[in-house]
C-alpha cells in the first residue's frame, strides 16, 4: 500500500490515528524476519515515509537494549509499548524482584511492571493474560509505588543483563 490513508483513520481519544503502518523488520534468511540491524536508522527511514506514534520491541527489566531509544523516543512524544514486558515464555525471575517484592508488599511481576511505568512516562504496557485474577493483578502494578532505592537495584538487574 503506498497511501496509508486509504486504511482509514481511528479517533483515540483526542488524536486521530492512522489504522494502517509500517513495521521496521529486516529479512534475515529465508521466511525468518528478525529487528533491523540499526533501529534508529529504521526509525530515520520510517519518518521520513509517515509520522511515528508508536515504537514496540522485546524489554523488560532484564532486557534494556532499548534504553537509549527509549528516552530519545519519549523527547519526541512518541509511546513506546514492550513486549515480553514480564519475560515472555519464561517468566522473569531474579532475586532483586522477589527482595523489591517483599519490601513493597507485591509480587514480583508487579514490580516489573511498575518498574517500567516509572521507568518512562512513555512506556504503555500490554501484558498478557489468560484469567481476570491475574489481569486484576497486572493492573495492581500502576498503584505500586517503587522509592527511589528501590529503582536503583531493579535498573542493576539490567545492567548486569549486558
Amino acid at each position: 500500500m503506498d497511501n496509508l490513508a486509504r486504511a482509514g483513520i481511528f479517533k483515540l481519544g483526542d488524536r486521530t490515528v492512522q489504522r494502517m503502518g509500517y513495521g521496521a523488520m529486516q529479512l534475515a534468511g529465508p521466511g525468518v524476519f528478525g529487528p533491523p540491524k540499526d533501529r534508529d536508522e529504521a526509525i530515520k527511514v520510517l519518518r521520513a515515509i509517515t509520522p511515528i506514534v508508536c515504537v514496540q520491541n522485546y524489554y523488560n527489566v532484564a532486557n534494556r537494549g532499548d534504553d537509549a531509544m527509549i528516552d530519545a523516543l519519549a523527547k519526541d512524544g512518541i509511546a513506546y509499548v514492550p513486549f515480553f514486558p514480564l519475560g515472555g515464555f519464561a517468566p522473569l525471575q531474579s532475586s532483586i524482584l522477589s527482595d523489591v517484592a517483599q519490601k513493597v508488599g507485591a509480587t514480583p511481576l508487579q514490580v516489573a511492571l511498575a518498574w517500567l511505568l516509572r521507568r518512562s512516562p512513555n512506556i504503555l504496557l500490554i501484558p498478557g493474560t489468560s484469567s481476570v485474577a491475574h489481569l486484576r493483578e497486572n493492573l495492581a502494578a500502576a498503584n505500586l509505588v517503587l522509592p527511589d532505592d528501590a529503582m536503583a537495584a531493579l535498573n542493576g538487574i539490567g545492567a548486569k543483563a549486558h
